[in-house]
């Protein structure tokens, strides 16, 4: 009797190129790292957890790590040495070093104090970073002092003068409230502008007080021009007869005064006669009253 063949399919081999699968289970990928506007202990927090979710050993870990390195985290790592870009722990760990040199509790109370809001960062992003700023200060404060000295840090430097005051007046009970407040200030002021730069654009323009009290000014200073322009005409009309009369110097344009009395003052001493005006003699002597 012949044996029975045997037909059992021979068992399933794994993979070699596992990685290649688990690397093409992508689920969430982490935002790149510059340096720049975060932190490295929280983005590794970040990039732990993308790496829990999408199954990555460390060798894919490690490659992921250096492809969301940029600008100065990415010199950084590749002044780093071949062993110690090979174990991930020992990458972090040297990474956090030369990125975070400082983690002592001056060191951050001090950068908790001096956080101030940067361009183009948002209200929330702004406040979320003094809260995480917050906690590494004040570790041992409990939840409602740091949420307290946030939200002072907050309001003293979100915005302008005016925007503080706003924000203190409406006396915001925690720091989730005095963002959204300053979120809905900010979105107020810009549609106010982008209004007043359309009625711009459009020659849409309304006469307000200052308008006014400018164009009435201007009626005055006319008036007044006219005015001074009709007293000109008679001055120059009362002058003409003037230029007439027999003690009028043409070159000069003054009235002189009588020829006996200039020609008295042109010799430099007084006395003589006042009919001649010679100083040779006096009134009572002179040959034209006598009649010769």
């Amino acid at each position: 009797m012949s044996e029975p063949e045997n037909n059992t399919p021979p068992p399933l081999r794994p993979a070699e190129n596992q990685p290649v699968s688990a690397a093409a289970r992508l689920i969430f990928m982490p935002e790149s790292f510059s340096s720049v506007g975060r932190e490295w202990a929280d983005w590794t927090e970040q990039f732990e957890m993308a790496a829990d979710v999408n199954n990555w050993d460390e060798p894919l870990k490690l490659k992921f790590l250096c492809l969301l390195l940029s600008d100065k985290a990415r010199e950084v790592y590749n002044g780093l040495s071949g062993s110690v870009k090979a174990n991930y722990a020992m990458l972090k760990e040297q990474m956090g070093k030369c990125l975070d040199p400082c983690d002592s509790a001056d060191w951050n109370r001090a950068v908790f104090s001096a956080r101030r809001r940067w361009h183009n960062e948002s209200v929330r992003e702004f406040g979320m970073a003094l809260r995480r700023s917050a906690v590494k200060a004040y570790p041992t404060a409990d939840p409602n002092t740091q949420d307290l000295l946030t939200k002072d840090q907050f309001i003293a430097h979100v915005g302008n003068g005016d925007m503080s005051v706003c924000l203190r007046s409406a006396k915001p009970a925690s720091l989730e409230a005095a963002i959204n407040l300053a979120a809905e200030l900010e979105l107020i002021r810009g549609l106010e502008t982008s209004s007043v730069s359309d009625a711009r654009v459009r020659g849409i323009t309304e006469k307000d007080a200052d308008d006014e009290s400018i164009a009435s000014l201007v009626g005055v200073v006319e008036s007044l021009r006219q005015e001074v322009k009709s007293l000109q005409n008679v001055v120059h009309t009362l002058s003409v007869p003037a230029a007439s009369g027999p003690h009028y110097d043409a070159q000069n344009t003054n009235l002189q005064p009588r020829q006996e009395y200039s020609q008295k003052k042109g010799n430099g001493r007084l006395g003589g006669c006042w009919e001649c005006g010679c100083n040779r003699h006096l009134r009572r002597d002179c040959p034209y009253v006598q009649g010769n």
